[in-house]
C-alpha cells in the first residue's frame, strides 16, 4: 500500500472529515519513519555481499587475520579476521530484516496466508488490518522487546563478545531486536491510523496496486 495524500471528500459531515485529517496527520510521520529507514536499510545487502565476498577470498588466500591495531575499537575489537568477516554477515543480515519488517509492512509485501481477505470490502479489510494491529502484532512486539531488554542488559554488563576471535560488544546486535520490534510497533501504530483515516473518509482509500491478498 502506497501512502500519499488522497483527495478529501467535501460532502462528508465535519467531524468525519476533521477526524481523517487527524488520523492521517498522526500517521504521517509515523509511516514516513519506517519507509524511510526501509529504504536507507537496503543498501545494508550491500554491506552482506561485501563480508560474503571477504570471508571467501580470505579462506581461499589461507588468511585469518587481515589486520590488527593496539586499541579496542567499538564491535570489531582489536583486529579484523575471517571470523569478524562471518560474524559480520548475520549481524547486517539481523540489521536489514528487523528494519526491514517495517517497510514491507507499509509497502504492503509481507506474506500473507490469505483465503477471505480479496473478498472483503475496503472497509471490512481496515477494520481486520486495525484489530490484528491493536491485539496482535503490537502488543506481541511489545512484550517481546520488553523481555529482550534483560537480555541486551546482560550483553552490556559482562561484556559479551565472540568466543572465536570474532565481533566484541555483541550488546549492539542483541540490542537490535528490541529496537526493530518497536519500530515495527510503531510502525503499526501509523497504520491504525491510517486506516481510521480511510474509513472516516472513504475518498482517502486508493486502490492498493501491490495487495499480497
Amino acid at each position: 500500500m502506497s501512502y500519499k495524500q488522497p483527495r478529501v471528500n467535501p460532502h462528508l459531515p465535519g467531524w468525519r472529515h476533521t477526524g481523517a485529517r487527524w488520523c492521517a496527520t498522526m500517521a504521517c510521520p509515523l509511516i514516513g519513519l519506517g519507509r524511510w529507514l526501509g529504504q536507507v536499510s537496503s543498501w545494508l545487502v550491500l554491506g552482506v555481499m561485501c563480508a560474503v565476498l571477504a570471508t571467501v577470498l580470505m579462506n581461499a588466500l589461507g588468511i585469518n587475520e587481515l589486520i590488527r591495531w593496539d586499541e579496542k575499537i567499538l564491535l570489531l575489537g582489536k583486529a579484523v579476521t575471517i571470523n569478524t568477516m562471518t560474524e559480520l554477515q548475520w549481524h547486517l543480515f539481523g540489521l536489514l530484516t528487523l528494519i526491514g519488517a517495517s517497510y514491507a509492512m507499509h509497502a504492503n509485501m509481507h506474506v500473507r496466508v490469505d483465503m477471505l481477505h480479496h473478498r472483503m470490502s475496503p472497509a471490512t479489510k481496515h477494520w481486520v488490518e486495525i484489530i490484528g494491529h491493536l491485539f496482535l502484532l503490537i502488543p506481541f512486539c511489545v512484550l517481546v522487546a520488553w523481555l529482550s531488554k534483560h537480555m541486551v542488559q546482560m550483553a552490556y554488563v559482562s561484556g559479551e563478545q565472540s568466543n572465536y576471535g570474532g565481533l566484541s560488544d555483541r550488546f549492539l546486535i542483541k540490542g537490535a531486536l528490541p529496537a526493530g520490534l518497536m519500530l515495527l510497533a510503531l510502525g503499526a501504530l501509523g497504520q491504525v491510523f491510517d486506516r481510521l483515516a480511510r474509513i472516516l473518509d472513504p475518498a482517502r482509500d486508493v486502490e492498493e496496486s501491490s495487495d499480497a491478498g
